[in-house]
């Protein structure tokens, strides 16, 4: 097993730094000689307040000015999901240099996969009826996780937590339209950017599993796919995914 690996953790839409939950620190114990850093979106999390940009390398801009393996001149690893494994996908197009390796899960690029793959249109009801109502915290995270964790149990141990978080960290609607237009107009290279492990979920609800297998036919690789995990693989089943990061 590597040891002393720097980590950059990225959550994607809509999800900031808390929600990843009781993964944040499980990562942290299995890893024990690896250093974490965890940055939030513009927009999402503690920057709940910030306009999020329109474009994917705006975002990368932006978390290169904050992220202190870049201050120091390290290179480093990525864990991402969704949106934030588009901002890893451009990050690593831009400066192949600075990123060793990236985990990218449950992601997908226009141009790949069409519109009704990359966001199941079933959500979309739902998804309206929540914006708006991102002040009941309650509502919202309920709403979410059930819409993007599988596991029953998982997804009540770890929602009180989650909906304190956005209680202090309201969204804005209008910065998660501007995060799903990035998202929507955001195209992968034809060949991978570097070293890239693909993981999908066939069970994922809000984004179809064929995203990553398009990803992985379009690249040659080979991805990993959870059988039964819904979008948001960390909180649904954490041990997976860490066995996925040896």
């Amino acid at each position: 097993m590597a040891k002393g690996r720097n980590w950059l953790l990225l959550r994607g839409l809509a999800r900031g730094v808390g929600h990843w939950g009781s993964f944040a620190e499980t990562i942290q114990k299995h890893f024990p000689e690896d250093r974490f850093e965890f940055l939030d979106l513009p927009g999402n999390g503690s920057r709940h307040l910030e306009s999020s940009p329109l474009r994917i390398s705006d975002y990368v801009k932006d978390l290169r000015s904050r992220c202190s393996y870049v201050k120091n001149g390290e290179s480093f690893q990525i864990l991402s999901v969704s949106l934030g494994s588009m901002i890893t996908v451009e990050w690593m197009r831009e400066y192949p240099h600075e990123v060793k390796k990236a985990f990218l899960t449950c992601t997908s690029s226009a141009g790949f996969s069409p519109f009704y793959h990359r966001f199941y249109l079933a959500n979309v009801p739902r998804g309206l009826k929540l914006i708006g109502q991102q002040q009941d915290a309650e509502l919202w995270e309920k709403t979410i996780l059930g819409m993007i964790v599988n596991n029953q149990e998982r997804r009540e141990a770890e929602m009180p937590l989650m909906i304190e978080y956005s209680k202090k960290y309201p969204m804005n609607p209008a910065n998660v339209f501007r995060q799903l237009l990035a998202a929507s107009q955001y195209r992968f290279p034809e060949q991978p950017p570097g070293d890239i492990k693909l993981l999908g979920s066939h069970g994922d609800r809000l984004v179809s599993a064929k995203c990553t297998l398009k990803i992985a036919e379009q690249w040659g690789l080979k991805p990993q796919m959870h059988p039964w995990a819904g979008h948001d693989v960390p909180v649904d089943d954490p041990q997976w995914l860490l066995e996925q990061l040896l």
